[in-house]
């Protein structure tokens, strides 16, 4: 006779519990190769006597671009390895006007030099070559007999340069590379900060001067560097360029307000950003940057003069007019917005955690509660080296002593967090800049070895523990690296890269991969499904794959696991006691993670058919999952091929809502889905039969 065995149904649940982990990290922007056209990054012309609006030059002039290593123009190149970025390549080129151009230094041409009377261009190929050799990357121009038009004298300049990078026509639309976009999205970053690329601290004018909206740059300035000598510009990148960048990476934002911006500037900043920024990003917004000294810099000085002009301390003006720009970015966007998408962060010296009392304080005394107004306390989390002229691995293990001495330390990092805390601060504390810090400032003492010690691969251990022990573990919240890239030079090694078109060229971005994969709890496993035999000691295993901590219970004393906790991947052992009874087991494995969607496994012990008579069986069918929504499963064992099981599902009047007639089965464990999806919530009764027996079961449909 043909049988249908019975299913206990039993729920196993063995929850893994991902500890939440505000891993946050974000990172400061650079240059790099960001545009297409090579002449955004021109900061000066030379041999010029005057400048329109604009910046082009309105004479002859000459092109310096010097892609070398630091500092080979001196011929003595701080890289010990000497690694040189790749400038070779056909560069189309083209401008306005007419002129001689010759190029001259390293392995360089020009060729294919047309002019088209009809539109006042000229068209020409710059080629460059020689990499590897020395020298590679400097090219000089030279622009002669210029002419801006043909009814224009001799001598009267050009316009609209453009020389854009090989791969790229002429007629391109694009602004940004590809290989700058692919750095930038090269890890998961959080945030991206502006600070790089706007001279912040280069852009103040001499007190009481403002920095007023119409004398901004924009994007058809002849560059988006600083063109203090050009057209008088100090600002780099302009707003348009900024939002377009951060349209394409749709990550949230962080930038900075120099101090002399006038209430005007700054409305009218914040007026932009609200009507052209992709409305799910939010906005880090911090008043100038490292406010420190009032002779740093031109930002220094500026917040020391308005500091007199008010009569107050110079830590005092750098509170004042903090609130000044949360104030301005509230009458924008409004009160319900501020602490939400628009984060104004109070930026705080690393070292001395007394500056930012003297902040609060003033703020508290004069102006009202700094969570009112301040998102996030700021400060950095840079680390040198205890062993700084010692071979790379003595370096290296100075840095790790470093970090755990700013750990241990009650005023360091955790003084800064317990501050955010003490004033109720929304973001709590975030950093605006940190990574290791040697070398740096020129010093070439030991340079070599200090360069070295940013490229092996116990850095992946020291910046990890850097962000992660000495960060996220302590409770801070975004964290911003500095830089995306950088030259490795006396001047420091800052670049999670030295090299934009390879992000992983050094170990640092595989540091920053494994801190941003922590912060997002993720959580797979190898199976969905587990048989176990009826046998004791049977075992089944399955492979766990997580990125943080884990804990594991059994909830059913007949199955054990081989590992109660751990961390990261693992494979987990299940063992079962002996199934006497002749029914299967049927259990389910609900593994739960905080941030990431829980998992279901479906674990099966065979029933012990050994012991089963003829006749003797109960039929009972089970369902996975009761209570349920809109579908579940029908479970039932079988002991051979059957092609003639029915399903019937009745409500609670005893009328039939659903049929399957004729369904095939296997022998053993076999599985039906039913939708009950268009029928109302309440009891139904499920029915199998093969025609000679018949098992029944209570469901539950409940509300979606």
């Amino acid at each position: 006779m043909k049988r249908l065995n019975i299913i206990s149904s039993i729920f196993i649940f063995i929850s893994i519990n991902l500890f939440s982990q505000n891993n946050n990290l974000g990172v400061n922007l650079d240059h790099a190769n960001a545009f297409v056209n090579l002449a955004n990054h021109i900061n000066s012309y030379s041999n010029v006597k005057s400048y329109d609006l604009l910046g082009w030059p309105q004479s002859d002039f000459n092109i310096l671009l010097d892609g070398r290593p630091v500092a080979e123009w001196n011929k003595d190149i701080d890289d010990p390895e000497v690694f040189r970025l790749n400038k070779s390549g056909r560069y189309k080129c083209s401008f306005n006007g007419s002129a001689n151009v010759v190029v001259a230094w390293s392995v360089v041409s020009i060729e294919n030099k047309t002019y088209d009377a009809n539109t006042n261009t000229t068209y020409f190929d710059l080629i460059i070559g020689g990499y590897p050799e020395a020298g590679h990357g400097l090219v000089y121009f030279t622009f002669s007999n210029t002419k801006r038009s043909a009814n224009d004298p001799l001598n009267s300049g050009i316009t609209n340069l453009k020389i854009n990078r090989p791969g790229y026509q002429i007629d391109t639309k694009k602004i940004f590379t590809d290989e700058y976009l692919s750095l930038l999205k090269s890890a998961d970053f959080a945030c991206y900060r502006f600070y790089g690329l706007e001279n912040v601290w280069g852009s103040e004018p001499n007190y009481p001067n403002k920095t007023v909206w119409s004398k901004r740059k924009t994007p058809n300035d002849a560059s988006q560097m600083a063109m203090t000598t050009m057209n008088g510009k100090r600002d780099e990148w302009c707003w348009e360029y900024i939002i377009e960048l951060s349209n394409i990476l749709k990550k949230d934002i962080w930038i900075n307000v120099c101090i002399s911006a006038d209430s005007d500037y700054v409305i009218n900043l914040a007026t932009l950003l609200k009507a052209k920024l992709d409305p799910s990003i939010n906005i880090y917004v911090e008043n100038s940057n490292e406010v420190w000294s009032p002779t740093q810099e031109t930002h220094g000085p500026y917040n020391k003069a308005q500091s007199d002009f008010y009569k107050i301390t110079f830590d005092q003006n750098y509170a004042r007019r903090t609130i000044e720009v949360s104030n301005l970015f509230e009458k924008v966007y409004g009160k319900a917005e501020m602490n939400k998408k628009i984060r104004v962060v109070l930026g705080a010296q690393q070292a001395y955690g007394g500056r930012s009392d003297i902040h609060f304080d003033y703020i508290n005394k004069n102006i009202g509660s700094p969570k009112e107004y301040i998102y996030a306390l700021a400060p950095s989390l840079y680390f040198g080296s205890t062993k700084p002229n010692v071979d790379t691995s003595g370096i290296n293990q100075g840095m790790i002593e470093d970090i755990n001495s700013q750990i241990a330390s009650t005023t360091d990092r955790k003084g800064h967090l317990a501050r955010a805390k003490k004033w109720g601060l929304v973001g709590g504390c975030v950093s605006y800049e940190g990574g290791p810090g040697l070398p740096s400032g020129g010093n070439k003492t030991n340079l070599a070895n200090q360069i070295l010690s940013n490229r092996t691969y116990k850095m992946i251990e020291i910046i990890k523990k850097n962000y992660e022990e000495g960060w996220f573990d302590l409770g801070g919240n975004l964290a911003m690296y500095f830089t995306i890239f950088s030259p490795y030079s006396r001047y420091g090694c800052w670049g999670i890269t030295d090299d934009y078109t390879n992000p992983e060229r050094n170990y640092k971005m595989q540091a920053v991969k494994e801190i941003i994969g922590r912060s997002v709890p993720k959580l797979s496993v190898s199976s969905n499904t587990l048989t176990i035999a009826y046998a004791s000691n049977s075992k089944a295993n399955f492979n766990i794959k997580s990125n943080t901590n884990w804990t594991l219970n059994v909830n059913q004393t007949w199955l054990k696991a081989s590992n109660t906790i751990g961390s990261g991947d693992a494979t987990i052992t299940l063992t079962a006691d002996e199934n006497k009874n002749a029914n299967i087991r049927n259990a389910y494995i609900e593994i739960i993670t905080i941030g990431s969607n829980s998992k279901t496994i479906n674990v099966i012990q065979e029933a012990n058919t050994s012991s089963v008579e003829d006749g003797n069986s109960k039929f009972l069918l089970s369902a996975s999952p009761n209570p349920f929504r809109s579908v579940t499963t029908l479970i039932y064992y079988y002991s051979e091929i059957e092609n003639n099981i029915n399903i019937r599902v009745f409500n609670e009047l005893g009328i039939e809502v659903l049929k399957y007639s004729n369904l095939s089965s296997c022998e053993g464990i076999n599985k039906y889905q039913i939708n009950l999806n268009n029928l109302p919530n309440g009891v139904y009764c499920a029915e199998i039969n093969d025609g000679v027996t018949s098992s029944f079961l209570k469901m539950i449909k409940v509300k979606e």
